[in-house]
């Protein structure tokens, strides 16, 4: 009844079929710890995806952003009492779009939603930095930068902000989701210390050109997810475990090799 009541349908033998079949998967299995991920060959792939996205969530700098937001509003024009309240209002444009997110990501898919955030920030990136070595010189750049700060937290939000959290279910089955979900939280909590930490340098060694770094991680999490990442959407977890199969499996052999002897299908000469 509270399944039923949760997706709005009283059909839902396609779904509990998928979820017996998990189970019947891995019967007789215990939970497994992270170490035990790391170690797994069937699992490389999957954790290499959740490592991935999860770090570039913090790598990204959103959350810089709003190191920069006071400073850019302020020479906007925007009056030093009301900076606060449009500082929050960013915060409420992240919320407003994972939200929206989550609602839109069985109709868009994962995978649109990752690339499109992550091509969209880098752009923003490139012109925040145009518009930041400009602001001084030419009148309009500090609404541009203002305009690309709101970009850049709403491609953030539309895209992996609501899809990153939702992988480890889709990537893992039961046994290895509590694993996964506290490799995702540690390395949450660790890359946001490391850009705290590491930002004001950053500032202060890159000046307006500071970006950079962050660019470079949205591009290289945009090709990840463009040559890794497979589409999860409309999928079962087992057909999402095959394709991860494939890819943690396969081999490689060389035309040349000798592959042993062949069987003989016939004696006629």
């Amino acid at each position: 009844a509270a399944l039923q009541k949760l997706r709005g349908t009283s059909d839902l033998s396609a779904e509990l079929e998928e979820m017996l079949a998990e189970q019947a998967a891995v019967k007789g299995q215990r939970a497994k710890s992270p170490w035990e991920l790391f170690q797994s060959p069937a699992l490389r792939w999957q954790l290499a995806s959740i490592v991935v996205l999860s770090s570039a969530m913090q790598l990204c700098g959103n959350d810089s952003m709003y190191f920069y937001a006071a400073y850019v509003f302020q020479e906007a024009g925007i009056p030093e009492d009301k900076i606060p309240y449009v500082v929050i209002g960013t915060g409420s444009c992240e919320l407003i779009t994972s939200v929206t997110c989550n609602m839109i990501i069985d109709y868009a898919g994962r995978r649109p939603l990752l690339l499109g955030g992550y091509i969209f920030m880098a752009g923003w990136a490139i012109v925040f930095m145009v518009a930041l070595s400009q602001q001084t010189q030419i009148s309009w750049m500090p609404y541009l930068s203002m305009a690309c700060i709101f970009a850049y937290i709403l491609s953030f939000g539309i895209g992996p902000a609501g899809v990153t959290g939702v992988l480890p279910t889709e990537l893992f089955d039961q046994m290895s989701r509590p694993a996964a979900y506290m490799i995702c939280g540690s390395l949450l909590w660790f890359n946001l210390f490391l850009v705290g930490t590491a930002f004001p340098f950053i500032v202060k060694s890159l000046g307006h050109f500071c970006y950079i770094p962050f660019l470079v991680v949205c591009v290289c999490t945009a090709l990840y997810v463009w040559f890794f990442l497979p589409e999860t959407k409309g999928k079962s977890f087992l057909e999402i475990s095959e394709e991860f199969r494939k890819r943690n499996f396969k081999t490689k052999t060389r035309g040349g090799f000798y592959k042993g002897p062949e069987e003989i299908k016939t004696t006629t000469l």
